[in-house]
């Protein structure tokens, strides 16, 4: 290869590599990242959850499994984007959620499962004696937990 057609393609390939400087900082793409999930600060994300009711109305929050499988990122993200789906796909979801309640001894005292969305702090989300406290919450969908009798 001639000497200026390196040049030119060395030139190429730098620009390209810094392109990711000249982007919006929340776009991402492979192979020149912006790396968004640490180019903005999240003081406190929204995260979209699964929960059961009792009978006395105390909330107790399901596990992944109880979404979708024992992957919590896998929960949280069909989670996220049936919340985007909107109404009618929410309700599909909580009726799958409540059919693996009502075959799960262990939530024998839940009685309906609702799927909501809050802000969290994340600092404060692992601390023993506060736990997940959620601010500006917004429930999206309830329904109620069919057994067998």
């Amino acid at each position: 290869m001639s000497r200026p057609l390196t040049a030119i393609f060395g030139l190429a390939v730098a620009a390209a590599a810094a392109a990711p400087l000249l982007r919006d900082a929340t776009h991402d793409s492979y192979p020149f990242s912006t790396y968004p999930m640490f180019a903005r600060v999240l003081h406190q994300p929204q995260l979209t959850f699964a929960e059961g009711v009792t009978g006395s109305g105390q909330a107790r929050r399901l596990p992944p499994e109880m979404v979708v499988n024992d992957e919590p990122m896998q929960a949280m993200r069909t989670l996220k984007l049936t919340a985007n789906a909107g109404r009618r796909a929410l309700k599909q979801l909580c009726a799958a959620i409540a059919a693996r309640v009502a075959a799960a001894p262990i939530y024998a005292d839940v009685r309906r499962v609702r799927i909501a969305r809050a802000r969290f702090d994340p600092l404060r989300y692992f601390e023993p004696d506060s736990g997940p406290q959620g601010q500006e919450r917004e429930q999206l969908v309830e329904c109620r937990v069919r057994r067998a009798r």
